[in-house]
């Protein structure tokens, strides 16, 4: 309690907050990708789109999404 106290003064209330809400909900944000993803798989199955075409289209998303 007493490091984020001094968080706080050095940073400023906002920042820490912003900075722990961040922290809090990453692993929820993970989670909605993941199933994000698997529902995106499960359309695509069942539009008749065989796999490997749905893995070549992510992996040219994911490679587009980091330029």
């Amino acid at each position: 309690m007493e490091e984020l106290l001094k968080l706080a003064s050095s940073y400023g209330f906002p920042m820490v907050v912003a900075i722990y809400l961040l922290v809090r909900i990453e692993p929820l944000i993970r989670s909605l990708t993941r199933s994000v993803d698997t529902l995106t798989m499960m359309i695509a199955l069942q539009s008749g789109i065989k796999v490997k075409d749905y893995d070549d289209l992510r992996t040219v998303v994911k490679e587009k999404a980091k330029d």
